[in-house]
Order: C-alpha cells, then structure tokens, then sequence
C-alpha cells in the first residue's frame, strides 16, 4: 500500500509542483501567468497526460486514506499524525476544486486560468473562504512534504529532521503569504473580466 502510495504520490507530485510554479509566476504578473500556462497546458492537458494525472490523484487519495487509518489507529507519533492531517485535507482540497474546475470548464464554459481563481478572492464577503480554502491547501502540501523529509532525515541525524521540517513548513508559510497576497490585489490591482463574476467560490 505504501508503494503504490509514494508512486502515485510522485505522479501527483510533479504537476502540483508544476501547478505551484504557474502560480508563482504570478507575481510576476497576469499576463506571466497566463503564458506559463499556455506553456504547460500542452503538456499535462494532453489527453493521456490528463487521464494518467486523474488516476494517480484517486490511487493517492485511497491509499492515503488507508495509510491515515493505519496512522490513526496505531497512534503514531505527532509528525505521523501532522502527515495524516495535512494529506486529508489536500484530497479534500483537490476533489473540491477538481469538481469546481470541471463545472467551470464543461458547465460555464470558462477558462480555469488565474482570473479563475482571482475571481474568488473578490466575491464578498465569500473571499474570506477562499484566503482559508486556498491558503490552507498550500500550507498543508508544504506541511506534508516537511513530514516527508524529516521521515527521511530522522534515522541519520534527527536535529537535521526538525530543521528540515521547519524549514520547509517555514518556506511554504511565506509562500501561502506572497500568495494570497497576490490574488487578493494586494501586490498588484487584479481586473478580473466580467465573464468570471459569475462563478464565485
């Protein structure tokens, strides 16, 4: 289980690092993030790709859950624990937003780029749960991957595991931070088109 668990999990992986980057990119702007996604697009959008990506992602979350039972039920130690937790709420994350992105995509017909997600940011009041939804999801995949470095640090030199574990939770705090910083129109104004206002989180 855990096997197919860290295979799926690299598959998974990959794009959200991939994902994450087309995020970054823009701070550098919209228009950055846009191209970078037009970029990519040819790639994980490709049919094959797309299906390949889908499986991994369902192999993840059951086996994940099967793994968080295990987890649960032997009360493992806190990192274990703090592990469990953050991968929960990343499969809830991706299932919601999944089912978002498909009823956006083949419902409204609309492009799930960054305006997508900007949109959601200035539906008030309800951009208070997109700063939560959103900001948690990226803290928990930076959480996730420092329980999984200091798992692999923590047999050799177990002051190096906590560093690592900070470190990494620290790194994606900032990220959260530049973020939801961005989107919500705080680093730069954000004018999202009059075709995304209809679909609000």
């Amino acid at each position: 289980m855990e096997s197919l668990h860290k295979t799926s999990g690299a598959v998974v992986f990959a794009f959200l690092i991939l994902h994450l980057t087309n995020h970054l990119v823009g701070l550098m702007g919209m228009d950055a993030s846009l191209q970078f996604m037009d970029a990519v697009r040819l790639v994980y959008r490709h049919p094959i790709v797309e299906m390949g990506l889908f499986l991994a992602l369902t192999m993840q979350i059951i086996t994940g859950y099967a793994l968080c039972r295990e987890i649960w039920t032997e009360r493992k130690d806190i990192i274990h624990q703090l592990q469990a937790a953050s991968g929960i709420y990343m499969a809830v994350f991706m299932i919601v937003h999944v089912a978002m992105i498909g009823v956006a995509r083949y419902v409204l017909n609309l492009d799930t780029n960054a305006y997508f997600i900007a949109a959601q940011f200035q539906a008030y009041p309800w951009h208070y749960l997109a700063y939560g939804f959103y900001g948690l999801a990226v803290m928990a995949l930076f959480t996730h991957m420092g329980c999984i470095a200091f798992d692999i640090f923590k047999k050799k030199n177990r002051p190096a595991a906590w560093i690592m574990l900070l470190m990494v939770v620290g790194i994606g705090g900032y990220v959260t931070y530049l973020l939801m910083a961005m989107y919500g129109g705080y680093l730069y104004g954000i004018e999202v088109p009059e075709e995304y206002a209809r679909f609000k989180l």
